[in-house]
């Protein structure tokens, strides 16, 4: 259990990580030094994402279970974490000793094994904690040779490099040297113009002039599989994500095009690192695709994130797609770039008119609860299902809102799906995943469906969501997401 709580820590899902925590029963654990230095990481953590009145007494809180932790067993994670929170917490002098025990420990060889990468890191956050910042940056420098990969862990301590500098009045630019590689998303027309040597050269320059370590997007005939098989060949991290699922996706947006396509298809999706598909869609449909292009786009962004690093948006052809959508505008409103490969569509091959199925975001919340009539005040339909009432919106941003104004200060779970769909499909089948939702979470919670979630990243990155890990339901596990308090 204390595996999966780190691993939600390492991703930013701070929420779900102290509750797994709390669960567990280990918060008034006093002698396990390693659950004790996980409970300051996670209060850290927790303090990191506060209100500033409540800041200070988290930080005391998480500096206190590093110290003891510290003092069961000799280990440099504790100590080193102890000293920045004190830095964190205005006492400099408290920091500068922790600091110089620190690397005392280091200089004896008395501490607990660590790997490479992480031994230096601590020496260089040392050195900065004592202001000796030529003496950080040379032990951060061979840290960092001997883990060149290790992405999360550099993210971690380049967290924790700016807050001590910003902490100390310094320059924060040299940590850009450290920056994991940016995250990527790519969309290109559906099919290209006979001169694919000519495209391909094209795509090959734009990405090397990006250098993206990480890759998120679809995988239809033409650009899109060129981009993904140049992006392979560069050794990027590759997450194809399709509005569809995949064999109707093979069908309607590759298999038309000619065999040659299809098996281009199938050695990427072989190679990528995850392929999420949108798995009640039988068909490829606008409404899938457009939220295809939601979710990869928000999965880019949420990456760079947890990277401490960037991301950008690749669009090879007209682009029309996203930017006739807004996709682009949320997009370059993050202050996010796009590059642009100019590239013709072949005219000799027609592409068909799609389905004309639907997207909406469903808020489940029980019925007769006056929640549900300010809900279609804000505009929704709203609809009896048993036991809930259904308010159904166009936009997932506007449930979102909706639902906070709403039910704020009510101590009633609301739970919210965004999907796509056929018009066909009876509204008892469309709300079970929104009905599952409200009631996996606390009362005064208001959880969202992954699609939701990062859907909001994209379009408003406001409304911050953490992961609250999956439900199992009759019809499959969801992943959930809570909004964080404000």
């Amino acid at each position: 259990m204390l595996a999966a709580i780190r691993r939600h820590a390492r991703s930013g899902d701070t929420e779900r990580a102290w509750q797994l925590f709390a669960d567990g029963g280990f918060e008034g654990e006093r002698r396990n030094a390693n659950i004790l230095s996980l409970k300051g990481r996670l209060i850290k953590d927790r303090a990191l994402k506060a209100p500033a009145g409540e800041r200070s007494a988290l930080l005391r809180a998480a500096g206190d279970a590093y110290l003891d932790s510290a003092t069961i067993t000799p280990a440099t994670y504790p100590l080193i974490n102890a000293a920045t929170i004190a830095l964190l917490s205005d006492d400099r002098p408290r920091a500068e000793t922790l600091a110089h025990r620190v690397l005392a420990m280091l200089e004896s060889g008395g501490y607990q094994a660590e790997t490479p990468y992480w031994l230096g890191a601590t020496r260089a956050e040392a050195w900065l904690l004592l202001g000796r910042i030529v003496d950080a940056r040379g032990a951060l420098a061979e840290a960092v040779r001997r883990a060149p990969q290790a992405w999360e862990d550099h993210a971690s301590t380049l967290r924790h490099f700016r807050l001590i500098l910003e902490k100390l009045g310094e320059p924060t630019d040299w940590l850009r040297t450290y920056q994991p590689p940016s995250s990527l998303h790519f969309s290109g027309i559906i099919h290209v113009a006979p001169d694919a040597g000519e495209a391909s050269a094209r795509i090959g320059a734009a990405i090397d002039a990006v250098k993206p370590g990480f890759a998120f997007g679809a995988l239809a005939a033409g650009a899109d599989i060129m981009v993904a098989e140049i992006l392979l060949d560069r050794g990027v991290d590759l997450h194809i994500v399709l509005p569809s699922l995949t064999s109707a996706f093979r069908r309607d947006s590759v298999g038309q095009f000619g065999a040659a396509w299809e098996g281009r298809f199938d050695a990427v999706l072989a190679a990528a690192g995850t392929v999420e598909e949108i798995g009640d869609l039988d068909r490829v449909s606008e409404a899938g695709i457009f939220m295809g292009d939601e979710m990869a786009m928000g999965l880019a962004i949420r990456h760079a994130h947890v990277l401490e690093s960037s991301a950008s948006a690749l669009r090879i052809g007209d682009g029309a797609r996203l930017r006739g959508r807004g996709l682009d505008d949320a997009w370059t409103r993050q202050g996010l770039a796009i590059h642009a490969v100019p590239l013709d569509r072949d005219s000799r091959r027609a592409v068909g008119a799609l389905p004309a199925f639907t997207r909406e975001a469903l808020v489940a919340v029980p019925y007769g609860h006056a929640v549900a009539a300010e809900l279609a005040a804000a505009g929704a339909r709203v609809d009896r299902l048993g036991s809930h009432t259904i308010a159904s919106f166009a936009d997932p941003v506007a449930a979102v809102r909706a639902a906070l104004a709403s039910g704020r200060d009510t101590n009633m779970p609301l739970g919210i799906a965004y999907m796509a769909f056929n018009p066909d499909m009876p509204m008892r089948d469309r709300a079970e995943q929104a009905v599952h939702i409200a009631g996996a979470v606390h009362p005064g919670s208001i959880s969202v469906s992954r699609s939701t979630a990062l859907a909001l990243t994209l379009e408003a990155p406001d409304l911050r969501c953490e992961n609250f890990g999956h439900i199992a339901t009759p019809q499959g596990d969801i992943a959930l997401s809570i909004i964080a308090s404000s």
